[in-house]
């Protein structure tokens, strides 16, 4: 189980799409050809439905964690905050949603994930749903987690999962994938970048 995960993992990962070549990105890896975000059902943390449809009309960063993480997720949702700062502070460039998707369903309640999101930006969104709701996102998008056998029976128990952040445009397709170490101005500069050449909608 564990070992499929991780192939999903890297599915991205041999050779990175051809890129245009107008497109000189620092951290993103840009789909030569975009994916479409596969059908989905899950819930905000203000206990509103959030599906695949909920993405369009507006650019979106997705990563992928849970609140009881010990280092990569509050490290990860600080670099966001800087990232929604800088882009905030340019006029010009369509600003994007931030969505947290919870990977640890069975401790990550809505109220857990609403103070622990926008402890981080009030504008930020935590989603979560059933284990099966959460897999039909991610396996799709070769975003793997697995927690350790122990966790029925441990409530301290970590989880494993991807640390990449993925940007998804205004018609719901996947259009890059950025890998850590997260660097706030080099994804703001690389959004920027991508809007440019893909054609803000």
């Amino acid at each position: 189980f564990g070992t499929v995960w991780m192939a999903l993992e890297f599915r991205f990962a041999p050779e990175p799409p051809n890129l245009p070549l107008s497109i000189n990105t620092e951290t993103a890896t840009v789909l030569s050809e975009p994916m479409a975000v596969p059908a989905f059902k899950l819930t905000d943390h203000y206990g509103q439905p959030f599906t695949e449809k909920s993405l369009h009309g507006q650019w979106t960063f997705f990563f992928f964690g849970y609140t009881y993480c010990p280092d990569v997720c509050p490290t990860t949702l600080a670099v966001l905050n800087q990232v929604s700062k800088l882009l905030q502070e340019n006029k010009t460039v369509i600003f994007p949603r931030f969505i947290f998707v919870s990977v640890d369903p069975a401790r990550d309640t809505i109220e857990r994930l609403a103070n622990y999101v926008t402890y981080f930006n009030s504008a930020f969104i935590g989603v979560t749903g059933s284990e099966e709701q959460i897999q039909a996102l991610t396996r799709p998008l070769g975003i793997a987690y697995w927690r350790s056998s122990d966790s029925v029976s441990n409530d301290s128990y970590l989880v494993d999962h991807s640390a990449s952040l993925l940007l998804v445009d205004s018609e719901g397709q996947l259009r890059a994938l950025i890998s850590p170490p997260h660097d706030a101005k080099a994804i703001a500069k690389d959004y920027q970048k991508i809007l440019n050449v893909v054609g803000q909608r």
